[in-house]
């Protein structure tokens, strides 16, 4: 098999007596079968970890892909069938666990690097990455229920919990426009854009200083600006509809 990876191929090489979300949660019981998902997806492991070592960097290609394979076994074990599709799930799962390590390496050696670094349009090898929009684009309306899943695992790394932001959002639509307003002034400096993407914690005292709000309503609302502004800065183009496209 080569370094490059079709999710049509893997579609019809994998799926032509049962459906990969069936093996994937098989898998979850079975060793055999989550060892024959693993050689069936090296590939696009190898095809993550290629764009950013290059086989003669050996030992940043072992601990990328090291790193990559950790990540679909917790896709196998994560996985729910409910909230979409496996592969694109796994897909993702890899990514934001190959940035994790690529940003340790690059501390290492005292470089920065963000999550906008991971990201298909940036690829050298467009293979796999125009099959997964292909992929995406017959599924439709599945592609919200995928973003949820990408936003909970975002939110997770800052302690957060889908059912903590529902309920720690403010009711008020007065609340919720003054808040709005502060994330984009947010947006717009690059201090803060910086320590959300590289260091992972709101800078309460920044924002406050270019929205004009005290410190203690900025901690009030800790949950929903730190939502606001994962959603604003990632990849989600459905989900910003639900912030109001601020």
């Amino acid at each position: 098999m080569t370094g490059e990876f079709s999710m049509r191929e893997c579609r019809e090489g994998v799926m032509e007596t049962e459906s990969l979300d069936n093996r994937a949660v098989a898998a979850k019981q079975s060793s055999a079968e989550t060892e024959r998902l693993i050689e069936e997806f090296r590939p696009l492991l190898n095809s993550r970890v290629g764009r950013y070592a290059p086989e003669s960097d050996l030992e940043k290609r072992e601990e990328l892909f090291s790193a990559a394979m950790a990540a679909f076994y917790e896709a196998i074990r994560k996985f729910d069938p409910g909230l979409g599709h496996f592969a694109p799930f796994a897909d993702r799962v890899v990514r934001l666990r190959v940035a994790d390590a690529l940003r340790n390496i690059r501390k290492h050696e005292g470089k920065t690097v963000s999550l906008d670094e991971i990201d298909d349009s940036g690829s050298t090898d467009k293979t796999d990455a125009v099959s997964m929009r292909e992929y995406n684009a017959r599924r439709g309306g599945e592609t919200l229920v995928e973003e949820i899943e990408q936003f909970r695992l975002e939110l997770s790394e800052w302690g957060i919990t889908m059912q903590t932001l529902v309920k720690q959002s403010p009711k008020q639509r007065k609340q919720r426009e003054t808040y709005r307003e502060l994330v984009s002034k947010a947006l717009n400096d690059p201090e803060v854009v910086m320590v959300m993407k590289q260091k992972k914690y709101l800078p309460v005292k920044k924002i406050s200083e270019i929205s004009g709000l005290p410190q203690k309503k900025i901690e009030r609302a800790r949950t929903y600006i730190v939502a606001s502004l994962i959603i604003r800065l990632g990849d989600y183009d459905y989900l910003s509809g639900y912030i109001g496209g601020s």
